[in-house]
């Protein structure tokens, strides 16, 4: 993440356990700063040490509930202050806010609070919120999130354990609404420090789980490739780097033959392995293979076979019809078959000679299957087929009966 960056910060935070000075403060360790921050919220220190590194914080949503220990972000604040009348000032509230939040803090004094802290922390907001009220978070994240570019860093430390995790999948959403470009991940784990080597004396470790945010990333490429079938992001994810010329050449029924064999085979190496990309790569691998085909009137059955499944209809319907007519022209000897100004001639050639060419069934499945073509390419109101461009069933009827066509005309079985 870089530092010049804008960065939204959320936290959560939660009811402390009150000791006798206090709340229950722990010893952060921040692996960025090599040092240890006293504090009983975990994401005031996370924002000290952001700040530290210098991190440009424009927001800081803190969502928490009514008997939440607001008073605690007093120790965001930077501790090399001289401004003894302003921080008298705020001690001074901080004591009546921790009385309050021990039986409910009023909104009044929330808010009075945000104000006399957003002097020293700019961007701060404090959201009471009830925590059975699972929409409130994203309802109240796309109210307060700007339009600029930003990266995201989510605490989820503390609170109700529900409350990270709709806040993490509701992150999901916000992405595509507002325009967050990366989520970063922060957890205090208080009670891990035996699984941390070389951690300071009475401190619990910090970690950054930057996992998440790969994990939400290949969510979103296997989306769009189970949608679309477009494959280069999530190829990238998975350590398969360049492949956009070859989805491009794809596109454009160019014959990428050789770039295809490349990456199925090292999708084959990737996935021979235990870990998450092993069975992507496997499963992408499933995906491509048929694609590999040496002619190119199987290459694009095959493409509209898998454009299909991923409800692209029109680039099924298209690449079908092409591939039939491209698979007559190999099969009965048009030297010129694959130059797209010979296509006409082969559709001329199928028309003279449909009776020996089709049997009667495969002739009206070959024409029901063009006049759909035409109707939906133009938009033009098709020959007694408007059935299969307004209803899906029989639609996905043609388009089997047309692939079963191709594979008995072209391939004999």
């Amino acid at each position: 993440m870089s530092t010049q960056e804008n960065v939204v910060l959320i936290s959560l935070i939660g009811k402390g356990k009150v000791e006798e000075n206090g709340y229950r403060k722990a010893g952060y360790y921040f692996k960025e700063t090599e040092e240890v921050v006293y504090t009983s919220f975990f994401g005031a220190a996370l924002y000290k040490v952001l700040k530290k590194l210098g991190y440009r914080i424009n927001q800081w949503l803190v969502f928490g509930t009514r008997h939440s220990n607001w008073s605690e972000l007093v120790s965001a604040l930077d501790d090399n202050d001289d401004n003894r009348e302003d921080l008298d000032g705020l001690i001074e509230w901080y004591l009546k806010v921790y009385q309050e939040e021990q039986k409910g803090i009023s909104n009044e004094m929330l808010s009075k609070w945000e104000a006399l802290l957003s002097g020293k922390i700019p961007g701060v907001r404090l959201l009471a919120v009830d925590p059975l009220d699972y929409e409130v978070y994203i309802n109240t994240m796309l109210k307060e999130f700007r339009d600029e570019k930003c990266k995201v860093v989510l605490d989820i430390t503390h609170a109700y354990r529900h409350m990270p995790v709709i806040i993490a999948f509701s992150m999901m959403v916000l992405k595509y609404i507002k325009n967050i470009c990366g989520v970063t991940v922060y957890y205090g784990a208080l009670d891990m420090g035996k699984f941390v080597d070389d951690l300071p004396a009475e401190s619990v470790p910090v970690l950054r789980i930057d996992l998440i945010n790969e994990l939400v990333s290949i969510a979103e490429s296997l989306a769009t490739f189970n949608n679309s079938g477009y494959f280069v992001d999530l190829l990238s994810l998975i350590g398969i780097e360049n492949t956009e010329r070859t989805y491009f050449w794809l596109e454009m029924n160019r014959q990428p033959r050789s770039q295809l064999i490349h990456i199925t085979e090292t999708l084959q190496t990737i996935s021979k392995g235990n870990d998450y990309k092993a069975s992507i790569a496997n499963y992408l691998n499933e995906q491509l293979k048929p694609l590999l085909s040496p002619t190119l009137d199987r290459r694009m059955v095959e493409r509209a076979k898998l454009f299909f499944s991923k409800k692209q209809y029109l680039k099924a319907l298209i690449l079908l019809y092409e591939g039939i007519i491209i698979g007559i022209g190999r099969k009965y000897g048009f030297d010129d078959y694959l130059n797209c100004n010979s296509r006409e001639n082969i559709r001329e050639y199928i028309k003279k000679n449909a009776n020996s060419l089709f049997t009667d069934p495969q002739k009206e499945i070959y024409y029901k299957l063009e006049y759909t073509r035409n109707a939906a390419v133009h938009g033009s109101q098709p020959r007694g087929t408007q059935d299969t461009v307004e209803q899906f069933s029989t639609f996905e009827q043609l388009f089997e009966e047309a692939v079963k066509l191709y594979e008995d005309i072209i391939c004999g079985y």
